[in-house]
């Protein structure tokens, strides 16, 4: 019954989440501090590791997503969760695949878990707030069009669909 209740209640956590206190070092180590960085369009952020065959195909959906709306400007945030001795084949996925990203590393897990990631990949809209406002868990070819309808719902300043979507 607790869990039942826990299930139900997951989405409502999430989407009262606000994720500008995320703060990570980038491929190179620098430091990003997310709510530095919110001041977009639309800021979609991806939990992913290079082990994860759907992540790699949910990646090049999003960069065509960036291209498709490019009068916007949307940014892409991917943060792998690779642990600290694959930080090589991260670095080597950023430099081979080249996407306009934002590649970050949570090589510990720290902020997956503090925003409640469980599956990957996982994907959020996030708006200038720094409010999560619609989030996917999973891909499969398509899936990327329930992420468009959420932009387009944050863009015309309409609350995106009420429930995330968990696959």
């Amino acid at each position: 019954m607790k869990k039942l209740i826990f299930l139900i209640l997951l989405p409502l956590f999430l989407f009262a989440q606000n994720v500008k206190q995320v703060e990570l070092n980038d491929v190179k180590g620098d430091l990003f501090i997310l709510k530095d960085h919110l001041n977009h369009d639309a800021t979609v952020v991806t939990f992913w590791a290079t082990w994860c065959l759907p992540c790699q195909k949910e990646h090049p959906a999003l960069e065509k997503i960036k291209k498709k709306y490019g009068d916007k400007d949307i940014q892409i945030i991917a943060i792998s969760l690779d642990s600290p001795r694959s930080l090589a084949k991260v670095k080597k996925y950023v430099r081979t695949r080249r996407y306009d990203f934002v590649f970050l590393v949570d090589p510990n897990g720290e902020v997956s878990q503090k925003l409640l990631v469980t599956d990957i990949p996982f994907t959020m809209l996030v708006d200038k707030k720094g409010k999560v406002v619609f989030t996917h868990s999973g891909y499969r070819k398509g899936d990327e069009s329930e992420l468009e309808k959420a932009m387009q719902k944050l863009w015309q300043g309409k609350q995106p669909p009420g429930k995330p979507s968990f696959k």
